[in-house]
């Protein structure tokens, strides 16, 4: 009731100010012509910011529509806009009303005068408000009927329009002497424009001949409607061409049942209202208990998720720690067996061949021999030397003496440095150690030292054996507490894609064996390489968190 006042009130108050105040142009609407306009009906849509309106006019009463937005009406230079204008016959807008399924609207036009050509008038028009409801912007479609009267009516299963047929038969007394039924709208607002088949038993009058139902005469447009067609929630009840029984249309079931009157049709309708009431409202309570049941499985289903991540991230957390515990004793054995290993080696076999060496050299030789004596000598020295290079590649003397009174930390520049002079004396290309300028040498404890070392040494190793380079490099630089360690090298390179593969699948152990070690260090290593260009190592070490 409140909501119909409110709709009235602004009908009200946009004829005022349409027609007192705004001046309208010749082509709109005159305001000497005021007097000769007759608003028919008018449709509103939800929130009442769109409104049509059926109007004729005099001297013909030819019909219009308009659009208006009613927030504009008090602009002095607002005008309504003219969405129909068509028909050249009296009265052919039937039914106008608007859809809150679609949100469209939707009007009827009816005939066309017996000397127009315009054929293609007549039939239902759809105003369709999904793009914009500025009521300048609208347009109406067309879609085609034949002629004769049509109306609309909305329930709560859809929208229904019931339209004049006419009749073929040579001695028909009317030339629309039945109505047949269509389904416009469904509650989900698309656009149907079907018969139902329990509608095509139905044998209802036309609007055209309920003109001449006796004592049923001088109706206005709606009561003309309310001969034939008249609607409750879920029932539509259309009158027979005997004029006195009525149609009860189940628009639920879509099934037709004949009465012998309006009212009890219309008592067969109130039935059929109570009865799906109350199964909508029990359907709304279901509705609403299985939102709330869903909301609580929901509910707890991201809980269980949460707890699953937790419990996931707690695990995988213990699974990164194994792993960092597996890798730290597998280097450490490591470590330990490379020390033995250089210990035997420089112990047994560094001393045999030294004996060797000395023995040779004391030796008496003839003339002849001495060349042959010095070769031997020369090849023993060789094998000393090789032999020691092996012992420091296995343990580096650094890594052996405790610095700083007895501590476990070591300077690490001095094993890098060691690390590239034998590089380059065994591979005979330049391999060049630069430091950053200002750069302060990092003091590390003996694990990030040990690791960092075998992983540089690891990256050469490569350089040496695979890369086919003609020279290499190596930068150390502090930026924002992070140790950043640069090894270069302008050798073949490889593709990108396929080294990511190759390490994410252990196909390279020395690879895996740099990452794994920078992982348990609490740093990182990084590949940059391409085909024929070289490769880029990158090591990252953030100072004062090593082995967190």
């Amino acid at each position: 009731m409140i909501n119909s006042m409110k709709k009235h009130s602004i009908i009200c108050l946009i004829l005022v100010c349409t027609f007192l105040l705004s001046p309208l142009p010749a082509e709109r609407l005159e305001r000497t012509d005021i007097k000769d306009i007759d608003f028919v009906e008018y449709a509103t849509n939800k929130d009442n910011s769109l409104v049509l309106f059926n109007t004729s006019s005099q001297p013909f009463w030819y019909s219009t529509v308009y659009a208006v937005n009613p927030v504009d009406v008090l602009n002095p230079n607002f005008r309504m806009h003219k969405l129909w204008a068509e028909s050249e016959c009296p009265g052919t807008i039937k039914s106008l009303v608007y859809s809150p399924y679609s949100d469209d609207f939707y009007f009827v036009a009816c005939f066309i005068a017996d000397d127009s050509e315009a054929v293609s008038i007549p039939g239902l028009y759809t105003v369709k408000t999904d793009a914009t409801t500025k009521a300048s912007e609208l347009s109406a479609g067309r879609y085609a009927l034949p002629l004769g009267f049509g109306y609309i009516l909305v329930n709560k299963t859809g929208l229904w329009l019931l339209k004049d047929i006419p009749s073929f038969e040579a001695s028909a007394k009317y030339p629309w002497t039945g109505s047949l039924l269509y389904q416009l709208e469904d509650t989900k607002g698309h656009f149907l424009m079907e018969v139902p088949e329990a509608a095509k038993d139905i044998t209802a009058i036309s609007f055209w001949r309920s003109d001449n139902i006796p004592g049923e005469a001088d109706r206005t447009q709606n009561s003309l409607r309310d001969m034939v067609f008249q609607t409750t929630d879920y029932s539509l009840f259309l009158r027979d061409q005997d004029s006195v029984s009525w149609w009860n249309f189940d628009c639920v079931k879509q099934t037709a049942v004949k009465y012998a009157s309006l009212d009890e049709a219309r008592a067969a309708g109130i039935a059929l209202d109570a009865k799906y009431s109350r199964k909508a409202y029990w359907e709304e309570r279901h509705i609403t208990l299985l939102i709330v049941l869903a909301s609580v499985t929901f509910v707890l289903i991201a809980a269980l998720v949460v707890l699953f991540i937790l419990s996931r991230k707690h695990t995988v957390k213990e699974s990164v720690n194994s792993v960092k515990e597996r890798n730290r004793m597998t280097f450490e054995i490591q470590e330990k067996e490379r020390a033995k290993i250089s210990r035997d080696i420089h112990d047994s076999v560094v001393q045999d061949i030294r004996v060797i060496r000395l023995e040779t050299e004391n030796l008496v030789v003839d003339e002849a021999s001495k060349e042959r004596q010095s070769k031997i000598e020369d090849i023993a020295t060789d094998c000393i030397v090789k032999l020691r290079n092996i012992c420091y590649n296995l343990t580096p003397a650094e890594l052996t003496i405790q610095s700083r009174n007895g501590s476990s930390e070591f300077e690490l520049i001095s094993i890098i440095n060691s690390l590239v002079q034998q590089f380059s004396s065994r591979t005979h290309f330049p391999c060049v150690f630069k430091v950053a300028e200002g750069f302060e040498y990092p003091v590390l404890d003996k694990e990030a030292t040990q690791n960092l070392f075998r992983v540089i040494q690891e990256a050469l190793t490569n350089i040496e054996k695979h890369s086919y380079a003609t020279q290499a490099s190596i930068f150390i630089k502090e930026e924002d507490g992070v140790l950043q360690i640069y090894i270069t090298d302008d050798g073949i390179g490889c593709n990108q894609d396929e080294l990511k593969k190759k390490i994410a699948k252990k196909e390279h152990l020395g690879l895996r064996s740099m990452l794994d070690r920078m992982e348990l260090i609490g740093g990182t290593i990084e590949f940059f390489t391409a085909q024929d260009d070289g490769m880029e190592i990158k090591i990252s070490l953030p100072l004062g968190k090593t082995g967190e």
